[in-house]
């Protein structure tokens, strides 16, 4: 199989994936409130730093490919409590010790995960969190379909998650909403190595077990699966509404076992990347990469043939 037939094999492959369940609004169409049902979309999440030189290096890269994956993926940075960053937020720091329960070598930024796949360290192993993210989209057969609304008013943004069917929900399972802030400023007397500001930094976080008491991390819980966060100094942000297990139970699960089980994002954030501007250097390397393993998957297969003859 030439090249140019497996790149075109990959598009046909990216084709028949269906539709993640999100929407990106531009802030200038915003008109209030979104309503989204699904639950589609692959949660990718990052460990960095503000005084991070390798964090700097892709973060700018970083924006622009969550934008090419549209509503496929939703992305969220953690930031550490660790007395440098310039942000620390604290619901940041409680997903961190959520993933640590089954990555204990979380600790190298950046590093991200793949809907709570393998931990892919560095900004070489881009690559790898691509094909994780292909490999997500491929296989994924059953989600949780959830309906997840957001409004604004002059004070504050309130998320609304409409519990799903009866059937697809479990005591073990918990409702988490998360607020992301785009474009997050850098206080001057911080070590930043990057530009003036990151972005989708988790600001706050609102988590709703089926069974036991809610909690929420800089977010007002107003009523079972309802939670809000000021708006005021925030333009643009996302609200990210996950199905997943507890905490407590994932410590006995393997990462395959605990993957998120439905996954949201409703996003409110002007494009990175004007039409025009060149796609990163890295998404080539990710096309390569992908080539390869379809060529693999092809000789295997020839093989297997052979061996059968």
């Amino acid at each position: 199989m030439s090249g140019v037939v497996k790149a075109l094999f990959l598009s046909l492959i990216l084709t028949f994936i269906p539709t993640a369940d999100a929407v990106r609004i531009h802030p200038e169409a915003w008109e209030g409130s979104a309503l989204v049902e699904g639950g589609y979309s692959i949660l990718v999440e990052e460990y960095t730093a503000t005084w991070c030189e390798r964090c700097a290096e892709i973060d700018e890269d970083l924006e622009i490919i969550t934008d090419d994956h549209g509503s496929r993926i939703a992305m969220i940075s953690h930031h550490p409590s660790d007395g440098i960053d310039a942000y620390q937020p604290p619901a940041s720091e409680h997903r961190l010790e959520r993933l640590r329960i089954q990555h204990s070598g979380l600790n190298a930024t950046p590093s991200f995960i793949v809907h709570n796949g393998a931990v892919r360290e560095g900004v070489n192993s881009w690559p790898d969190v691509q094909s994780d993210i292909l490999k997500e989209e491929s296989s994924q057969r059953g989600y949780t379909e959830l309906r997840v609304h957001a409004e604004t008013n002059a004070t504050a943004i309130t998320v609304t998650v409409f519990p799903p069917v009866q059937e697809a929900m479990s005591n073990d399972t918990q409702i988490s909403i998360l607020f992301v802030q785009h474009n997050k400023e850098i206080s001057e007397e911080y070590i930043n190595p990057g530009t003036d500001s990151r972005d989708r930094v988790l600001v706050g976080l609102a988590e709703f077990p089926m069974v036991g008491n809610p909690v929420a991390i800089d977010a007002t819980i107003i009523a079972p699966f309802v939670a809000s966060y000021p708006i005021d100094s925030m333009d643009q942000w996302s609200v990210v509404a996950i199905h997943e297990y507890t905490s407590e139970v994932i410590v006995n699960m393997t990462t395959t076992e605990s993957k998120p089980l439905g996954v949201v994002e409703i996003s409110l954030k002007d494009p990175h990347r004007e039409e025009t501007t060149p796609l990163p250097l890295i998404l080539p390397i990710f096309i390569f990469v992908s080539i390869g393993a379809l060529g693999i998957i092809s000789s295997g297969k020839k093989k297997k043939v052979k061996e059968e003859e």
